[in-house]
């Protein structure tokens, strides 16, 4: 195998066969790379392909792997090893064994939506307010206990013993009481049913454990405690655990990650070998520089900067807007000038540390005419004709999946009311049977027509049960849809709608046949299963011909020509929440960390001096991670804006002491005098305008000069024209379109390009 293309720390990684092993990778250091080379090495040594475990974080991830071990040790071996996300690779050993838990093997695997409707059933069981203890809290509750190995009434014993702890507790034992009736999982019980199996059963993890004798995991530093405890317990072993990661991105503690997973790797396995990837082969040494130059700031966290034999590129360009719009002006501006250049709109993103930013600057290319698209909207199997479909094949694989018949029995209309289900859910009760057996001979106590109807919807779905083998896949989805009539309920929706709605479903059988095509699970429970552990960033499209609006913790693996960076202010970024609390302060620099290293070759920071968030005016100081990036790695563009339209008063965040931007001349306290200023035209500012002749004003502007509005931003000069008190000039505005004043009074000033 020809590993000339490693440098030498990732040839030291790749030739490390026995043993624990910790890779600390930094951004863009070619981990998967190191991570790819040495499975190939392993399998050049005489490892069987069986025997080797891979984990990932997302389908796409694994995707990826699994192509570049393809390409360096062939498809039969590549085939023969387990490479996925921890999820799909739980689903895999449950498939087998679950029934030991008492569970059926065609289990269904509960998202999100699924948990709610669950919870909200549980609580009014138990004659809950749903103010009191809203479902998506109780959710992330339970999550949050599960992603700590714990039950119902573990977490009750830690809790605070109050009445609301004990509601909660009830709820909590009634959810997975129910989940378990259903013959259901939701995420989190996928890793704990298997180290449940495993613990419960000792064979079942003594034949993995001997299986699996080389265990690697990929991104360590998002593991939480069960995913710890998962790759623990496989390795007990043989030992040979190599972890890659990097505490530097750890940015997912709010979901339950665990940063000490990796920065105590050496503590929880002996003889540890620890190597660093240093070097960087994704941005510019001014990048580079800054990132590392944040990052040093925070205390917890393994010793590393990153480095390059790059050059050292674009300075990293600084602006501070007035407010949000002008803010999102200046994005715009500087997304055509990149175009211009030969930047695709594919390569910029505009990372933001909250949605609610992204509602100015997606209205602010809408006005510039710029393509864009926002990750992280309404998704499509999220959609309610997608979700109405999907459910229909969940209850054919698994008819005790009660949530899934309720959300069907009535899509399209066939009168079985709010009433009727409850009778029948009711009758399920006394028999203790699933709601499902109840169809076929539906009560007495209903009404003649209503048991017509139950008893109709029963021999639909036997039929369909009963089809399921006579055709592929793809054909069998598309005769569902087609006897179910679910494309007749959308005929009373609004022309348009309808028509998106039905490609939808039309789209949906196409989802059906690639996966056929490209998958050796043929299988409607294979289909059903892949599209439950699909995540956000296996939904994004790999190369697309718009600029990118995402959150920073959507970003996290992504990489961009160019990156904008808004909102860097206290109490936005770092959000409120960290500004007192230092734990929080350093997994947010982590996220600026992040944030930085995304970018290539251009970073954009901007900042406001006032910003409007939930209808109140905020008026936040630059934020502290600004004030961490030496000013020989920043351009300014911003400070000859702030001298001309004058210093409006900014309350200062009492959050923790530290440099503010220089507004002024350094060490003088003075103002800076505008006419020394770099960027700003020599000999003109806006308060003496008013002091020039029509004509000397006329002079001082043609078309095609730079200059800077104090409410639309920058823009270019399309034309001037009148004389005296009369003269007119036009102005192009990226995100405002063309605007006409009057000469004399426009609160423009030329600036240099």
């Amino acid at each position: 195998m020809d590993l000339s293309m490693l440098n030498p720390k990732q040839l030291e990684a790749v030739n490390v066969l026995e043993g624990p092993l910790l890779i600390l990778a930094g951004a863009g250091s070619g981990k998967t790379r190191t991570l790819t080379c040495r499975i190939a090495n392993l399998l050049e040594h005489g490892i069987p392909a069986w025997s080797i475990l891979a984990l990932t974080f997302t389908n796409k991830a694994a995707r990826e792997m699994q192509t570049r071990i393809e390409q360096l040790v062939g498809q039969d071996k590549a085939a023969d090893m387990w490479i996925g996300t921890f999820h799909s690779v739980c689903v895999r050993i449950l498939r087998r064994d679950i029934e030991k838990l008492g569970y059926s093997r065609s289990f269904t695997i509960f998202d999100e939506d699924d948990q709610l409707r669950v919870l909200k059933d549980v609580l009014k069981k138990f004659d809950i307010d749903e103010k009191y203890l809203p479902p998506k809290e109780v959710r992330r509750e339970i999550s949050s206990a599960k992603s700590r190995l714990l039950n119902a009434d573990e977490w009750f014993a830690e809790s605070d013993k109050s009445r609301r702890s004990q509601q909660l507790h009830d709820v909590f034992f009634a959810y997975d009481k129910t989940l378990a009736e259903y013959s259901a999982l939701d995420f989190d019980d996928l890793l704990n049913k298997t180290i449940q199996l495993f613990l419960d059963h000792p064979p079942v993890l003594e034949y993995y454990q001997r299986k699996f004798r080389h265990c690697l995991v990929d991104e360590y530093q998002d593991t939480n405690y069960v995913q710890y405890e998962f790759v623990r317990l496989l390795t007990d072993v043989s030992h040979n655990l190599c972890v890659v990661g990097d505490d530097d991105q750890s940015i997912y503690g709010w979901r339950g990650a665990d940063i000490r997973n990796i920065l105590e790797f050496e503590k929880d396995f002996e003889n540890v070998r620890v190597i660093k990837l240093e070097q960087n082969y994704r941005s510019t040494a001014n990048i580079l520089d800054a990132a590392n130059q944040v990052i040093a700031h925070n205390r917890g966290r393994k010793e590393k900067a990153l480095w390059t034999d790059g050059p050292a590129g674009e300075k990293i360009q600084l602006y501070t807007a007035g407010d949000e719009r002008d803010e999102g002006a200046w994005i715009c501006e500087r997304v055509r000038q990149l175009n211009r250049s030969g930047v695709p709109y594919s390569e910029m993103a505009v990372l933001y540390r909250s949605h609610p930013q992204s509602r100015v600057i997606e209205e602010m290319f809408v006005r510039a005419g710029l393509p864009y698209r926002v990750f992280g909207g309404p998704r499509f199997y999220e959609r309610k004709e997608i979700k109405d479909a999907l459910a229909y094949l969940r209850v054919i694989v698994n008819p005790a999946d009660t949530v899934s018949l309720k959300r069907i029995i009535n899509t399209p209309k066939r009168s079985i009311g709010d009433a009727t289900v409850a009778r029948l859910e009711d009758e399920a009760a006394r028999q203790e049977i699933p709601l499902f057996s109840v169809l076929p001979d539906p009560p007495e106590s209903l009404s003649a027509r209503a048991r017509r109807c139950v008893s109709g919807f029963a021999e639909l779905m036997f039929r369909l049960i009963a089809a399921q083998d006579t055709m592929n896949l793809t054909d069998y989805v598309a005769f569902i849809l087609k006897e179910t009539a679910l494309d007749q309920q959308l005929d009373n929706e609004d022309a348009e709608f309808y028509q998106a709605r039905l490609d939808n479903l039309r789209e949906l059988v196409s989802a059906v046949h690639e996966y056929e095509t490209k998958s050796e699970d043929h299988s409607l429970n294979g289909y059903l299963e892949n599209v439950s552990l699909i995540t956000d960033l296996d939904r994004q499209e790999d190369a697309p011909q718009y600029v990118t609006l995402m959150t920073l913790h959507a970003a996290k693996g992504l990489e961009y020509d160019a990156v904008f960076l808004p909102g860097m202010e206290e109490n936005v970024f770092p959000n409120y929440r960290a500004v007192m609390e230092d734990n929080r302060l350093e997994e947010e620099r982590r996220l600026a960390y992040v944030g930085i290293t995304r970018a290539k070759k251009y970073l954009f920071l901007s900042c406001a001096r006032q910003r409007t968030f939930y209808n109140q005016v905020n008026y936040n100081a630059p934020s502290v991670f600004l004030s961490e990036i030496p000013e020989r790695l920043i351009n300014d563009t911003g400070k000859s804006a702030r001298q001309h339209f004058g210093d409006d008063p900014v309350r200062r965040s009492a959050a923790r002491p530290q440099r503010p931007l220089d507004f002024g001349v350094p060490g003088t306290g003075q103002k800076r005098d505008p006419l020394t200023i770099p960027g700003v035209s020599k000999g003109f500012v806006p308060s003496a305008a008013r002091a020039l002749s029509g004509s000397a004003l006329m002079n001082m502007y043609k078309p095609g000069d730079r200059v800077m509005h104090r409410k639309f931003g920058e823009g270019t000069v399309e034309k001037v024209w009148g004389k005296g008190g009369e003269a007119r000039i036009s102005i192009s505005f990226t995100a405002y379109g063309t605007k006409e004043f009057s000469l004399s009074i426009a609160p423009i000033f030329k600036i240099d390009t």
